[in-house]
C-alpha cells in the first residue's frame, strides 16, 4: 500500500497527470490600490502592530481590535471614516470574544503566562476582572488558535504550555460544572493546527476545524500527510464519574475531504466559515465553506473552495467508528451498534461504554463536499482567508457570494451561478504580501474588515457607481448592482428593489439595456470618438486599446468592418495594435470588444500623414481659393475630429478612406496660414528619395576606389621589402685583396 501511494504522489508531483477540475478563472475587473473607483478605508497607527483578532458589536457601529500590546475600540459607524474610541494597553491579544451582552473577554500571552481580562465593552479603561488563563489561552503569539464562548463558558482549542498539551478545553465553567480537557491517549491528536470553531445551537455542540498529521501506516513518508478534520464536543458534557474524569466524553473527529472524482485532493484546510440557512429552512441546511490548498504545492500553488453540509457532518458522527489497536499498530472497525458513539450525554453512562468511547474517537465515514465536487478552484492564486454571505438579486433570486483573500494581497469577489462561479472583481488591498489572521464580514454595513500588520482595512462589498453605463452594469453580473433606467445610473439593488435591470446568470446587455434595441447596427455600439493619429512613413505606431473587462475578446477592424490581418500588424496582450506606417496601412482602425454577445467599439483611430505647408509669393494669375494647414493646427499625435458611426460596407476589400478625407477637409476649412485677401497654394511634401539613392551610390563607388588604392599601395611596399639586392661582380675579389693587405701590414 505504501509503495502504491508513493508512486501516486510521484505521478502527481513530477509528471503532472492529475489536474484541478476547473481551469483558473479570471476576474472581470481589477482595481489597484488607491483606485478612485474602489476606495478603501484604513485605520493605521504607528503604535498598533500585528492585528490578530477582530470583533464587531451587535449594532455594527463599533469594531474591537486585538493586536500586539494593544486593545482598540474603533468607531465604524460612518461609511467614510474609522476613528479611535478607546484604547487599552496590554500584552499580545490572542482571543477576543463577547463574554456576555455587556462585557468583553480578552486573553493575552503575557510572556508565556496567559492572562484573561473581562472588560466592559462601553469603556476599555474601566475596571476589569482578571482571570488566570494558563490552560485556556495560547502561550505564544505564533500559535494559531480558536475560541467560542457559550453562556459565559470558554471553549478553546489551542496548544498551551511548553509541551503543547491540553489542546481542547472548557474554561471558566459556571456553577457545579467542571472544566474539561482532552484525555491523553495515542493517536488522539497529532500535531494539530486549529483553524476555526462554531457553536451549533440546534445540536448543542461545538464544532472545531483543524488539520493534523495523518496516520495511514507506519511509513515515515506517509506520516507527513496532512489531513483536515472536523471535531465535536457537547456543551452539556461534564466528564465521567470514574472513567474520563474531567475529560471529554463527547469528543469525536472525522476527516474533511475536498476532492472531485479521482483528482488531486486539496488536503490542507486554510480557513472555514459558517453560512446559516434562512429562517424558513431547517438548521440541517447549514453550510460550511472552506478554503483548501495542497501541501505539495509551491507558494503560488492551487487552491479550492469546498462546501460541507451539517447533515453530512451529523451522518459521519452518528455512523461507525474506528479503534486503534496498540498491539497490531493499526485501526480496526468499531460498529456503532447502540448508536451511543457520537451522542451527547454519555458522561452519565457506565464505565464499559466510556471505555469504548475512550478508544473510539475517529469516524469511519469521511465528510465529502456538497455534490461531491469543488465549488471553486484556481491553479494560479493561493487563497488564505474567506468570508461568505447570501444576497438577493433584483428578481428575488438568492445568490451566494464569496470573498477570497489571496496571499499576494488581492480580494476576489466571487458569485456562485448555476453555470459555475464568476469572479466579479479583484481589489488590491496591500502591495506587499502580509500575514492576515482575521477577516470579518458585516452584512448590515455592507463592508468587509481585514486585519493585517499595516492596520485595519474596510472594503465596501460593492461600488455600483464604477459601472458608467447600462452595458457595463449588466455585464458585471453583480447581484448587488442593477441599472436604473430613470436616473440612468447603476444603483444598489437593496435601495431600488426589483425595478432595476439586471441579469446575474446571463449578463445579456442587449436584452436588458433598452437604449440599444433600436440602434442602426444591432449588436454593435460606439462609446468613443475617432482620434487622429498623425505619423511619418516607416514610423512604428502603437494604437492603445484597453478594455475595462478582462473577459471581453478584443479585435481590431477597419472602417469597413473587415478584420485587421495578422501581417503586417501585431496585436499585443493588452489589446494594443502595432504596425509600421506605409501607404497601405494609412486607414481608420476600430478596436472592438465582445462579451456575452454584446459588441462595442471602445477605441477608434484615423492614421494619416502630416501635411507640411510652404508659402510662395502671390502669382500674377488668379489661383483658386485654397486654404493651407498651418503647423499650429497639427497636433503632436492625436486630434479628435468626430465620432465614427459609419455602417459596415459589404464587398469592400480595401480600407475606407472616408473618415480620413473628412478629417483633412475639416482642418483645411478651419485653418488659414495667410492674412485675409491673399491667395495661398497647398504644396505637397517633396520627396528626396532619388537624391538619397544617387548620393549613396556615389559614396559606395568612392569607397571602393579608395579601398582599391590602399590595397595596391600596400602590396607595392610589401614587394620592395622582400626583393634581394644584387652585388657587383668584383665585390668579392676586392674583399679578398683588402684582407691580404691588412695581414701584411700587421
Amino acid at each position: 500500500m505504501a509503495g502504491l501511494f508513493r508512486i501516486w504522489i510521484f505521478t502527481v508531483l513530477h509528471l503532472g497527470l492529475i489536474k484541478p477540475s476547473q481551469a483558473s478563472l479570471r476576474p472581470r475587473m481589477s482595481f489597484s490600490q488607491g483606485s478612485s473607483e474602489r476606495l478603501l478605508g484604513i485605520y493605521h497607527s504607528s503604535t498598533v502592530k500585528n492585528t490578530s483578532t477582530l470583533l464587531l458589536s451587535t449594532d455594527a457601529d463599533t469594531l474591537f481590535v486585538g493586536a500586539q500590546d494593544a486593545l482598540l475600540s474603533l468607531d465604524v459607524s460612518q461609511p467614510d471614516s474609522i476613528t479611535l474610541k478607546d484604547k487599552d494597553c496590554g500584552n499580545f491579544i490572542s482571543i477576543l470574544q463577547f463574554f456576555n451582552s455587556t462585557h468583553l473577554y480578552a486573553c493575552g500571552t503575557n510572556a508565556y503566562k496567559p492572562q484573561a481580562l473581562i472588560i466592559p465593552a462601553s469603556s476599555l479603561s474601566a475596571s476589569r476582572d482578571t482571570k488566570d488563563a494558563k490552560y485556556c489561552c495560547p502561550s505564544s503569539s505564533t500559535q494559531r488558535s480558536t475560541a467560542t464562548i457559550v453562556d459565559e463558558e470558554l471553549y478553546t482549542a489551542t496548544k498551551v504550555g511548553y509541551f503543547g498539551s491540553k489542546v481542547i478545553s472548557r474554561c471558566h465553567s459556571s456553577g457545579t460544572r467542571k472544566n474539561l480537557e482532552l484525555q491523553n491517549v495515542p493517536k488522539l491528536l497529532q500535531e494539530p493546527e486549529f483553524i476555526s470553531s462554531t457553536h451549533v445551537t440546534s445540536e448543542g455542540k461545538i464544532l472545531l476545524f483543524f488539520t493534523e498529521v495523518g496516520d495511514l501506516t507506519g511509513d515515515l513518508f506517509l506520516n507527513s500527510f496532512i489531513v483536515s478534520r472536523v471535531a465535536q464536543v457537547c456543551t452539556e458534557d461534564n466528564g465521567g464519574s470514574l472513567t474520563l474524569q474531567k475529560r471529554w466524553t463527547s469528543f469525536a473527529k472525522s476527516q474533511l475531504v475536498c476532492q472531485q472524482g479521482e483528482e488531486l485532493q486539496f488536503n490542507k484546510l486554510q480557513d472555514i466559515v459558517k453560512l446559516s440557512p434562512t429562517d424558513e429552512e431547517s438548521p440541517d441546511n447549514t453550510l460550511f465553506y472552506g478554503v483548501f490548498t495542497t501541501q505539495w504545492a509551491a507558494s503560488s500553488g492551487p487552491s479550492a473552495v469546498c462546501a460541507f453540509s451539517l447533515t453530512d457532518i451529523k451522518a459521519a458522527f452518528s455512523g461507525d467508528y474506528k479503534t486503534f489497536d496498540l498491539n497490531g499498530n493499526h485501526w480496526r472497525r468499531q460498529p456503532n451498534v447502540d448508536g451511543k458513539l457520537g451522542k451527547c450525554g454519555l458522561f452519565n453512562d457506565n464505565d464499559r461504554v466510556l471505555n469504548i468511547v475512550k478508544k473510539s474517537f475517529l469516524t469511519e465515514k469521511v465528510v465529502r463536499p456538497v455534490g461531491k465536487k469543488l465549488i471553486f478552484s484556481s491553479t494560479e492564486e493561493r487563497y488564505g482567508r474567506l468570508a461568505v454571505q447570501r444576497t438577493q438579486a433584483a428578481n428575488g433570486h438568492s445568490y451566494t457570494v464569496l470573498y477570497l483573500l489571496t496571499e499576494s494581497g488581492f480580494l476576489h469577489k466571487v458569485v456562485l451561478l448555476a453555470k459555475g462561479p464568476h469572479i466579479i472583481e479583484e481589489i488590491q488591498i496591500f502591495k506587499q504580501p502580509q500575514t492576515v489572521k482575521n477577516i470579518l464580514l458585516s452584512t448590515s454595513k455592507g463592508v468587509l474588515f481585514i486585519g493585517c500588520s499595516e492596520g485595519v482595512f474596510r472594503v465596501p462589498l460593492s461600488n455600483c457607481s464604477a459601472y458608467p453605463n447600462c452595458a457595463e452594469c449588466v455585464l458585471a453580473r453583480d447581484p448587488f448592482c442593477g441599472w436604473d433606467s430613470e436616473t440612468r445610473t447603476c444603483a444598489t439593488v437593496s435601495r431600488m428593489g426589483s425595478n432595476l435591470r439586471q441579469d446575474v446568470e446571463g449578463g445579456n446587455a442587449n436584452e436588458q439595456c433598452t437604449e440599444f434595441k433600436n440602434t442602426a447596427a444591432p449588436g454593435e455600439h460606439v462609446f468613443c470618438v475617432t482620434l487622429s493619429r498623425i505619423a511619418q512613413l516607416n514610423e512604428i505606431v502603437v494604437l492603445p486599446c484597453q478594455s475595462r473587462s478582462r473577459l471581453a475578446e478584443v479585435t481590431w477592424r477597419f472602417s469597413n468592418n473587415s478584420i485587421v490581418p495578422q501581417f503586417p500588424y501585431m496585436q499585443w496582450a493588452d489589446g494594443s495594435l502595432v504596425f509600421t506606417v506605409t501607404p497601405e496601412t494609412l486607414s481608420t482602425y476600430r478596436c472592438m470588444s465582445e462579451e456575452l454577445g454584446f459588441k462595442q467599439t471602445i477605441a477608434a483611430f484615423a492614421v494619416t500623414l502630416p501635411v507640411i505647408p510652404r508659402s510662395f509669393s502671390p502669382p500674377s494669375h488668379q489661383q483658386p481659393d485654397v486654404t493651407l494647414e498651418s503647423d499650429e493646427g497639427i497636433p503632436g499625435h492625436y486630434t479628435t475630429p468626430e465620432i465614427d458611426e459609419s455602417e459596415p460596407t459589404k464587398g469592400e476589400k480595401t480600407p475606407d478612406r472616408t473618415s480620413e478625407k473628412k478629417a483633412r477637409a475639416k482642418h483645411q476649412s478651419t485653418m488659414n496660414m495667410n492674412t485675409a485677401g491673399k491667395d495661398t497654394v497647398c504644396i505637397a511634401q517633396k520627396s528626396y528619395y532619388n537624391e538619397m539613392v544617387a548620393f549613396c551610390l556615389f559614396f559606395v563607388i568612392c569607397l571602393f576606389v579608395f579601398l582599391a588604392f590602399v590595397i595596391l599601395w600596400r602590396r607595392s611596399i610589401r614587394c620592395n621589402k622582400t626583393t634581394p639586392q644584387k652585388q657587383p661582380k668584383h665585390t668579392e675579389s676586392d674583399n679578398i685583396w683588402q684582407t691580404e693587405l691588412e695581414e701584411q701590414k700587421s
